[in-house]
């Protein structure tokens, strides 16, 4: 009843089925598990690189503050051969020069003025602080947080010349490693600079042939960015210096060149900065004259405020938003975990993580191409 004539199919056709039967299972199954083990191996890879990095934190945020300097040294140096038609190592050199003139002049000009507040601002500030410290001790609960965290109870306790010795190493070491930090930082940044096609040729080179194209497109618009952003915080930060320096000299607060050029300096450091660099002019108001800091803190939210609502729109139309939750969750993530670096090199990194995120998971894996539409069209 059942066999191979009365079925229609010859003897060879029905072990070809059942081979097939028998082999399709098996050959699925070899695929499931080379699924897998590619799963695994990238996992293991991805672990492998996040441990690297964590390993190697510090070393690392001062290798991207180089690339960030590296991007604006040479930004600035094809503007330069773009208006001139120099040669781009000469229009390099003459940018780097330029950069040690300004400089160099501005210290010289300001010199008198600005050392001499700053000298006065060294000593005025743990004066300030003292004083303003002193009055918060007649309140009876804040006393009792200022007992515990005292800076005199932490002296007082440990020993003698071990503790001595061994502060004095610690700054020893700091010193050191700052001064590294800095070297590294200058040469990643001029060699980055002057040959940037080396460095992003031979990172290209690590992706597959059919992906280096769309590879070179996102290092470009990442740079981009990053160039925008830093333009952006440079023109800020000029900006509030100037305005902040001006308002406390309209309003008679001591030292106002210091204090405009602290606040334009913490400026690079969005949200976070503004707010520390409020408390030197009120702490050195508060020794003075009190009622300076109603009319400090009305300078300053005036000044932000023009940051907030006409200069980062202005720049904005060129780089990337940042949305100032996730700037501050990373500032305060990364000031954690890292440092002083984290915290200055927070804003970038998330400029940098949404071109990223945007190009490479949104755009690639997801197949969304309506924010590149939009920027087009």
């Amino acid at each position: 009843m059942g066999g191979p004539a009365q079925s229609g199919l010859s003897v060879a056709e029905t072990v070809r089925v059942e081979r097939a039967a028998t082999v399709a299972p098996a050959q699925g199954e070899r695929g499931a598990r080379t699924i897998g083990a590619a799963i695994l191996r990238n996992a293991v890879i991805v672990a492998l690189v996040l441990l690297f990095l964590w390993l190697t934190v510090q070393i690392d945020f001062i290798i991207f503050a180089g690339l960030l300097l590296g991007i604006f040294l040479r930004g600035l140096a094809d503007l330069v051969t773009r208006w001139t038609r120099l040669p781009v190592g000469i229009s390099l050199a003459l940018v780097v020069l330029g950069i040690v003139i300004i400089l160099a002049g501005i210290g010289w000009f300001f010199n008198a003025q600005i050392n001499s507040q700053i000298n006065q601002l060294a000593e005025r500030l743990p004066a300030a602080f003292h004083s303003l410290q002193q009055s918060l001790e007649k309140v009876p609960w804040v006393k009792n947080i200022l007992a515990h965290v005292n800076p005199t109870n932490i002296v007082s306790s440990g020993g003698g010349a071990g503790r001595i010795a061994g502060s004095i190493f610690g700054i020893a070491t700091t010193t050191i490693e700052v001064v590294v930090g800095v070297i590294i930082f200058l040469f990643i940044g001029l060699y980055t600079a002057a040959e940037p096609d080396t460095y992003a040729n031979g990172f290209i080179r690590l992706f597959p042939m059919n992906r280096r194209a769309r590879a070179r497109t996102i290092l470009q618009e990442t740079a981009a960015t990053l160039w925008y952003w830093m333009m952006g915080r440079l023109f800020s930060m000029t900006t509030i210096g100037l305005c902040t320096g001006i308002g406390l000299w309209i309003i008679g607060v001591p030292l106002p060149a210091a204090l405009g050029a602290l606040a334009g300096i913490l400026t690079f450091v969005p949200y976070v900065g503004t707010i520390i660099s409020a408390f030197p002019p009120g702490l050195i108001a508060l020794t003075t004259d009190p009622k300076l800091v109603i009319w400090i803190i009305l300078l300053y939210v005036g000044i932000h405020s023009l940051e907030g609502y006409i200069l980062v729109p202005l720049v904005q139309k060129r780089a990337a938003h940042l949305p100032p939750a996730l700037t501050l969750a990373a500032q305060a993530v990364l000031g954690v975990l890292v440092g002083f670096l984290g915290l200055a090199l927070a804003t970038p990194l998330v400029a940098a993580g949404l071109v990223l995120t945007r190009m490479i998971y949104v755009e690639d894996v997801l197949g969304d191409r309506s924010v590149a539409e939009a920027k087009r069209g």
